[in-house]
């Protein structure tokens, strides 16, 4: 089938029939004579057939025409035709390129961040082309908030409302860090390059080859000189017009892939070297990094944590800063030394990793940049994919289960998250908006969400994975991916268990878990982010489910035998240890049942496997508690149990701090938090929250939903 063919009316009058056709309009060539075209003109009241002399048209691009058409000044269209080389910068923009942009009558810089078709087939008269329109994250600070206040992820401009394209013949500056207010804190761009058309980049810069690796400091000494660094390659012609000097702003790749960036403090060759190198100050503290000192000897000052040595030819100007590539020259970054070892990873990251060890999990995970980044509204997905595979096995089965319609997601979340999390502990945001974007609905890249709204879409909606609840109500089975708790509020029970939560859950609605499950979430009760049922939940580090169970032996509550009854009623029964099932074999249900405040309880029958012996031992069916998301007005973090150790705790948060418009996600340990746990249920309730520690505080207040396991059969699953 032939391509169409597009054109644009350039000379009037034009007319058609009896009607004048403006110049301007866009159509669609349908057929062709000698001097004449047929075709379709485009929101033109879907006119079709009109004859149009070739000298007044001039055809373009099936993507110019997408352009043009979203830009309804037809006057507009033409003043982009006739200045070709801007016109041709703007067809060939893509995701992060620099633009500058008139917003309310100001020209102002942004970043583009997606490019959207706009409309449906057929709605401006034409059945194969719908009109392109641009998405611009403004980067003015007044117009940082423009998606809050409006609910929408950015403002949406068409080409005429593009001015400036930074790509267009302008050479690559460097920029230094302004030294009187802090590198750290503010970074002024120095105008080294009179053109006008310098747009400062945010830090989301466009994707290229990863900067080269940087001297890992706890490496960096070797029998009292320098480790070589495997490079990442050398900069090219980019630092031929551009080279990096005292001061200049830098960005490198931290052992854990994330990149990281500073200012160049230091140039110059180390004692037993022949080259150059440079000391950078990093923009904040990472683990085990220096503060300016290396072998014993000072080469520049800093804070400590936040000093790192690199070859100078290693390092690279700060993408953030920096233009966009031309549209005809990409930029090209060299890296000979690397090739193999990329090739290795991008082999390694089909490999499944296993989940993070014990042994290994506080020296790769704990620190800044650590961990799963945020990036707009992302924190539930973060905490939820963090609890869900960095130290658990009990979804590792949705990696590899047969799906054939939805192989990219299942792949992206394999290896790009799931694989690089447990082998280098840090997930750049840019992996996390991918799967993002192939949730299926666009809300999902920049609105606020729950974490259980995301895990039944991606489970349920996109992978179609098996249901992980089967719960048995009125005699029929209920598949669903996570349990709700619903109950009354009693004020008898101010700060209650997860425990009896869930047994209280389960009695009140006649539940029961038809079979074991590998994977448990359960959500607390609350109705929106404000309120809370409870203002305290103790989490149960073990949950017991035996008395849960649909067709499954149970203990008599008073003497030990098989049970052959339950009673609702006697769960609230001050007298019979409240909170806790109340089932009895027979002869003790009559016993418990001739009390006269007893006598109007009416007890139920408990399904048992046929000829179960009632000499044996019940056996105990629990669960281990692996995680807990909190949130926090709209902020989730998470608790996770990262081994087998009582105090095996860790805290994270994928938005934890900022650097201009980057979050910084970290990773603590906190024992604390295990040795509160540790002790008994009854316990920690008489605790003032005054005097309780931070993290123990947020974990009673703030828990939004438990994750339990059941290791036994996380590999069966």
């Amino acid at each position: 089938m032939m391509e169409k063919r597009f054109f644009i009316i350039t000379r009037t009058p034009t007319k058609s029939g009896r009607k004048s056709i403006d110049k301007g309009t866009v159509g669609c060539v349908e057929k062709e004579t000698e001097d004449e075209f047929i075709g379709t003109l485009i929101n033109y009241s879907a006119k079709q057939g009109c004859s149009l002399k070739k000298d007044n048209l001039q055809l373009i691009s099936r993507h110019e025409a997408q352009l043009l058409i979203f830009t309804d000044n037809l006057a507009k269209r033409l003043e982009l035709l006739h200045n070709r080389k801007l016109f041709s910068a703007i067809s060939a923009l893509q995701e992060n390129d620099l633009v500058v942009v008139r917003h309310n009558n100001v020209e102002t810089p942004g970043v583009v961040k997606r490019l959207l078709e706009k409309g449906k087939k057929g709605s401006n008269g034409l059945d194969v082309l719908k009109s392109m329109a641009f998405e611009v994250e403004l980067l003015q600070e007044a117009e940082h908030r423009y998606s809050q206040s409006r609910g929408l992820a950015y403002p949406v401009f068409n080409a005429g409302e593009i001015l400036q394209v930074s790509s267009v013949d302008r050479p690559n500056p460097t920029f230094k860090a302004d030294e009187h207010k802090g590198a750290q804190k503010q970074r002024d761009i120095g105008q080294q390059n009179s053109d006008s058309n310098a747009v400062p980049q945010r830090r989301q810069a466009p994707e290229r080859p990863g900067p080269p690796a940087a001297l890992s400091p706890t490496a960096a000494v070797e029998n009292g000189g320098l480790k070589r660094v495997v490079s990442g390659g050398s900069l090219g012609s980019a630092l031929q017009t551009a080279p990096l000097e005292l001061g200049s702003l830098t960005e490198l790749q931290a052992s854990n892939g994330a990149t990281v960036h500073g200012v160049v403090r230091w140039i110059g060759v180390p004692e037993g070297k022949s080259e150059h190198w440079a000391g950078v100050e990093l923009d904040y503290e990472l683990k085990d990094c220096l503060d300016g000192q290396l072998g014993g000897q000072r080469y520049f000052n800093c804070d400590r944590n936040k000093g790192m040595f690199v070859k100078l030819r290693d390092l690279r100007p700060d993408s953030r800063f920096l233009p966009a590539p031309s549209y005809m020259e990409p930029p090209c970054y060299p890296e000979p030394q690397a090739a193999a070892e990329r090739r290795f990873e991008a082999d390694s990251r089909n490999e499944d990793a296993p989940p993070i060890p014990e042994s290994s999990a506080l020296q790769l995970l704990e620190g800044r940049m650590k961990g799963i980044q945020g990036h707009y509204n992302s924190c539930y997905l973060d905490s939820a994919l963090f609890s869900l595979f960095s130290f658990s096995p009990a979804l590792d089965s949705v990696l590899h289960c047969p799906v054939v319609s939805e192989e990219l997601i299942q792949s992206v979340l394999r290896r790009d998250i799931v694989n690089r999390l447990r082998r280098q502990g840090f997930v750049p945001a840019e992996n996390v908006m991918k799967l993002r974007q192939l949730l299926g609905c666009d809300s999902f890249t920049f609105e606020e969400k729950d974490p259980e709204e995301f895990l039944s879409v991606l489970l349920h909606q996109v992978l179609s994975v098996d249901p992980l609840l089967k719960i048995r109500s009125n005699e029929k089975t209920q598949d669903c991916y996570s349990y709700q708790i619903i109950l009354e509020r009693e004020e008898a029970v101010s700060v209650p268990s997860v425990q009896l939560l869930l047994e209280r859950s389960f009695l009140s609605c006649d539940l029961k878990f038809e079979e074991i499950p590998s994977c448990l979430i359960i959500q607390m009760p609350r109705f929106g982010k404000k309120f809370k049922m409870f203002p305290k939940i103790i989490p149960s580090t073990e949950l017991d489910i035996t008395d849960l169970l649909y067709n499954t032996p149970r203990e008599c509550f008073l003497c030990g035998a098989v049970a052959e009854l339950e009673c609702y009623q006697c769960l609230r029964d001050p007298r019979l240890m409240p909170g806790m099932i109340k089932q009895f074999c027979r002869p003790c249900d009559k016993q418990v049942h001739s009390h006269r405040q007893r006598q109007d309880h009416q007890p139920r029958e408990i399904s048992l496997p046929r000829d179960f012996p009632a000499s044996i031992p019940v056996p105990r069916q629990k669960m281990e508690l692996f995680a807990v998301l909190c949130i926090e007005t709209s902020h989730y973090v998470s608790f996770v149990k990262y081994g087998q150790g009582r105090n095996s705790w860790l805290f994270f948060d994928s938005m934890a701090d900022r650097s201009g418009d980057e979050n910084i996600p970290e990773i603590k340990a906190c024992p604390q938090v295990g040795e509160f746990l540790s002790q008994s249920e009854e316990g920690p309730v008489q605790v003032e929250l005054e005097c309780t520690d931070v993290f123990v505080k947020r974990l009673l207040c703030d828990s939004y939903m438990f994750m339990y396991q059941c290791p036994a059969l996380c590999l069966y699953r």
